[in-house]
């Protein structure tokens, strides 16, 4: 077997990270045998000297070719371009000019380098007979603070599946969404909060956690309002709803019933439609459904066009589910089987193009409410990755990381690591797609939004990836292209005017942070990680370039933490022996009552000496209006004083992950009194200017 050495340069020079830091400062090797398992992924033979080599070379060959599709860099700065001669005749294209102009070179600053311009934009510039793509970022991303004129403001949190009103159908939906919106606004929140709205798989509703979708590009189309996509398109949506309508009181969501159910009520209306004529291009709907599959490309096309063929296998067998069991033929959008598949069920394509077409028409009205009236908005959540069963894996194989998925190794909550069951773009599909699919997904993602959370942002740096079939401890992490990244969003945040938030929780990076911060991004403040010296940190130590928050859909909501509630959801589920049992809630017991000390200490006003839930949730509340973050959001289910957390991490079936609809409409929370005495407590100290 090769040297160890000589393996670790080869993982090195590929991306690999043989060592890093664990979560408490320390050291971790990855061991040989993982890193020949993930090189043996990548299509690299590294078991011996020779083959090492061998690969080295060869990757260094590769990688001294042509210019890269696309470069980055900060508006004025000087811009070093691997390989380019020193007497190159570069010229560049603005964005929105149609005239080159001769660009600086060599002989201004030195082989390899030119000036960017001060204009930000997606330029064009021409070495020789070559073009690449030179993206200009601003210094800084739009800024939260920005946003809201420098003034301290408060949102709401909320998962939009959970959300009742009067026409709710059996999920959370789009216009509760609206009547949301308009209830935050009513009293004061400058932003909403929503969990992510990917798309899901049409042909299968049991498959509905937000953070494993189908395709981030696109939304999920069970969060539309049938009823109200009947009326807009002037068809009457009397009975629809039939016998096997979910009842408004149920405490779970009926993901397949819901599923099934309105896609049968949503082809009726496709069909209704396309027979009276007012899907033709001669009438108005139909001209404008041509113009958003016009504007969708390709990219639209071969979504709907994975619908239709994943709906097709799975009537075949359940053992169909996932597109690598598919005919070979059929694994690839462009192979001919599926432009002929594409030809033959090209009703079923265009349907789901309009139903894509109806979740953006009833996410944009929501969104331009929210503009109107929020100084912030929405604020889209983009997971981490996709299903690697789902479209967006199948449609853009060729970027993504193949054959591994992504997770977090070991740390204090985890110490057998995670594995998320998603994967990603890998860096070098980035790097030939000239970063195409990550603009792209910022740009589906801050459409509607006034500010876009990016789960797991440390991934922009560094993704910890796990060979399929291995467990999250036998991983390593793999480097990603970060500054690129970065200025990418900062220039997407400015064509959108929104800002950015990183999830910055886990194992972070020395002076990851930092980065995020001087290029304007904001991180996460979460009550329960806000410590110091064994104790919880006053509210004006929190960070004020970032998002305060209470708590978040993984973590434990004020009530339930303070009750125990998911201590005994873990002992329930991994059977903790009696004397760990005790220890976590002793540590909790512990816990409890720092956090209320802290509370009395920093707030300004009498606190009660008596520490029921309701009470500690309003000075919980006080004490988040008080912290120094430029905004400061409240889940609903801290707002209301529920129990039960959205999600518990590392369960599937074992916990109702993701399926609990709130007790009650949004109308009925708005006239609570104690949603009514903390929203108040949000307003007086963060008013809207």
């Amino acid at each position: 077997m090769a040297g160890d050495a000589t393996l670790q340069m080869l993982a090195s020079a590929v991306g690999l990270l043989p060592e890093w830091q664990d979560i408490h400062g320390k050291t971790q090797h990855v061991a040989p045998e993982t890193l020949r398992q993930v090189l043996t992924n990548f299509g690299i033979i590294a078991n011996t000297t020779r083959q090492i080599s061998a690969a080295l070379k060869d990757y260094q060959r590769q990688a001294s070719g042509a210019y890269p599709g696309c470069l980055t860099a900060s508006s004025g700065s000087t811009v070093v371009i691997p390989g380019m001669p020193s007497r190159a005749r570069v010229s560049l294209l603005l964005e929105g000019e149609n005239k080159e102009r001769a660009c600086a070179t060599a002989a201004d600053y030195g082989a390899g380098r030119i000036r960017a311009p001060r204009r930000p934009g997606y330029h064009r510039l021409r070495i020789g007979s070559q073009e690449i793509v030179l993206a200009v970022a601003p210094k800084q991303a739009v800024t939260c603070s920005a946003l809201t004129g420098h003034h301290p403001s408060w949102g709401l949190a909320a998962q939009l599946y959970s959300l009742r009103n009067g026409s709710t159908e059996g999920v959370g939906d789009f216009i509760a969404l609206q009547e949301l919106s308009e209830r935050a606004s009513e009293a004061g929140a400058s932003a909403l909060a929503i969990s992510p709205l990917h798309a899901q798989f049409s042909a299968d509703g049991g498959h509905y956690s937000p953070y494993s979708p189908s395709s981030r590009r696109w939304l999920n189309i069970f969060h539309l309002n049938v009823a109200a996509a009947y009326r807009a398109l002037g068809c009457d949506p009397t009975g629809i709803a039939g016998p096997g309508r979910q009842k408004k009181t149920a405490a779970l969501i009926d993901w397949p019933g819901l599923a099934e159910r309105k896609l049968q009520q949503l082809s009726r209306l496709f069909h209704d439609l396309k027979q009276a004529g007012k899907l033709a291009a001669s009438h108005a709907i139909g001209q404008a459904l041509f113009r958003f599959t016009q504007a969708g490309g390709t990219a639209l096309q071969h979504h709907a066009l994975f619908e239709t063929l994943h709906a097709h296998f799975l009537a075949h067998s359940g053992m169909m589910w996932h597109w690598r069991s598919w005919p070979p033929a059929y694994r690839s959008p462009t192979s001919r089987a599926c432009q002929a598949f594409a030809r033959e069920h090209a009703d079923q394509l265009d349907f789901h193009i309009f139903l894509q077409w109806l979740a953006c028409r009833q996410l944009g009205e929501v969104a331009a409410f929210c503009r109107k009236n929020m100084a912030i908005g929405l604020i889209s959540d983009v997971a981490v990755g996709s299903d690697g069963g789902g479209s967006e894996a199948w449609a853009e194989r060729a970027r993504m990381l193949d054959g591994f998925s992504v997770g977090a190794p070991p740390d204090a909550f985890n110490m057998s690591g995670q594995n998320w069951g998603v994967t990603t773009f890998s860096p070098q599909g980035l790097l030939d797609g000239a970063y195409r699919p990550f603009i792209d997904l910022l740009r589906a993602s801050l459409q509607y939004a006034g500010g876009a959370r990016l789960d797991h942002i440390l991934g922009l740096a560094r993704l910890w990836i796990i060979p399929s079939g291995a467990r999250a401890v036998e991983g390593v992490y793999l480097r990603y292209p970060l500054e690129d990244l970065l200025r990418l969003a900062a220039l997407e945040s400015h064509r959108h005017n929104a800002f950015i938030l990183g999830e910055d929780l886990g194992t972070v990076p020395n002076g990851f942070r930092d980065q995020l911060r001087l290029k304007g991004i904001s991180g996460m403040q979460v009550l329960w990680f806000q410590r110091q010296a064994g104790t919880f940190l006053p509210a004006r130590d929190w960070l004020p370039e970032a998002v305060g928050m209470t708590t978040t859909h993984d973590l434990p909501t004020i009530a339930g933490w303070w009750r125990g509630t998911d201590l005994r959801w873990r002992k329930k589920l991994t059977g903790t022996p009696i004397s760990t049992a005790r220890q976590m809630e002793a540590e909790r017991k512990a816990d409890r009552a720092l956090l209320w000390g802290r509370i009395r200490r920093s707030s300004a006003q009498a606190i009660p000496s008596e520490t029921t839930p309701d009470a500690v949730i309003d000075a919980v509340v006080n004490h988040l209006s008080r912290t120094a973050c430029d905004l400061a959001l409240l889940p609903l289910e801290d707002a209301m004083g529920l129990t039960e957390q959205p999600n518990l991490p590392g369960t599937i079936d074992q916990h109702p992950n993701w399926r609990r609809q709130l007790p009650m409409s949004v109308d009925e929370i708005f006239r609570m009194p104690a949603v009514k005495r903390r929203l108040r407590m949000l307003r007086r100290r963060r008013p809207v200017p």
